[in-house]
């Protein structure tokens, strides 16, 4: 299975025209830049692996597609999370559902996540994946990512090009940059502070080529707001896509902030990540009756 050479489509909005490279398309359970981090992976054998183990939140997009790869692997997959609410293991529908259905085993602590990980599990036949998929194979991907990028810019004559995508580790935005050093990737933190992304940047792998942070000061991770909530609805109607609803609406009104400010021709990534998209709606449509 190769993930590669996802669409491009385009829309207008302040006088600018915003390309999308649809990632989201590349495959229903390994969209994004979870295909993408996940290529190296996915494409080789390992016979040695019948155990993947990861941790992070239990509504990661990455847990499903790490479930998903699993289950095309046929390994057994472990995932240590911190308790969630008794709400989230009765839900159907989302990324834990759909997590569980694949065959995660679900393992629950209070104790530091990836020191628990690491304490636990250090067999041969073990292949531990970092939260948010923030380690060295991911560049595998993101490199095939980037000369689909140069490819198609070259095609459509341009010479100069803003990618952007949002963060929440920032290994996507890192490694695209540091094999597209002819063009300026943009990215926001969604999760932490902007000095919280460049942290993790300089302890993944330190390099001149670093991406541009258009700051968010404003939103929390994972919180609904009702301006993102127009922004995400806005976009949508105007690209006629569907849109994550906890990174790309922060990452959306960021970009839409700073829109004069970029004079290149802007080609937003879509990371994926929708199936999750139900369990976000639901968390506004409680606070704010949109439904």
């Amino acid at each position: 299975m190769k993930l590669i050479n996802s669409p491009v489509t385009s829309f207008d909005i302040n006088g600018k025209t915003i390309y999308i490279k649809h990632d989201e398309l590349l495959h229903p359970d390994l969209s994004g830049n979870k295909a993408r981090k996940l290529a190296h992976f996915i494409e080789h054998d390992l016979p040695h692996i019948d155990t993947l183990v990861s941790y992070g939140g239990v509504q990661s997009n990455l847990m499903f597609s790490l479930s998903a790869l699993a289950k095309l692997k046929k390994w057994q997959f472990i995932y240590h999370s911190y308790p969630p609410a008794k709400t989230a293991l009765q839900q159907t529908t989302g990324n834990l559902a759909q997590a569980l259905a694949n065959g995660m085993q679900l393992v629950t602590t209070q104790q530091n996540l990836r020191q628990t990980v690491y304490n636990t599990y250090n067999q041969k036949n073990q292949l531990i994946i970092e939260q948010g998929g923030a380690q060295l194979e991911a560049e595998y991907g993101i490199i095939q990512l980037a000369n689909e990028i140069r490819h198609w810019a070259h095609h459509n004559g341009f010479t100069e090009l803003a990618i952007f995508l949002p963060s929440g580790t920032g290994v996507s935005a890192l490694y695209l940059q540091k094999n597209l050093p002819e063009f300026t990737v943009y990215t926001t933190n969604c999760v932490g502070t902007p000095e919280y992304l460049q942290q993790q940047w300089q302890e993944l792998a330190p390099t001149n080529h670093q991406p541009t942070i258009l700051p968010n000061l404003t939103y929390r991770f994972a919180t609904p707001d009702y301006e993102l909530w127009q922004t995400s609805q806005l976009i949508k109607q105007l690209s006629s896509t569907e849109f994550d609803l906890v990174y790309d609406p922060v990452g959306w009104h960021i970009l839409l902030n700073h829109l004069q400010q970029i004079s290149a021709p802007i080609l937003y990534i879509h990371c994926g990540g929708l199936i999750g998209n139900l369990t976000m709606f639901n968390r506004y449509n409680y606070k704010y009756k949109i439904d």
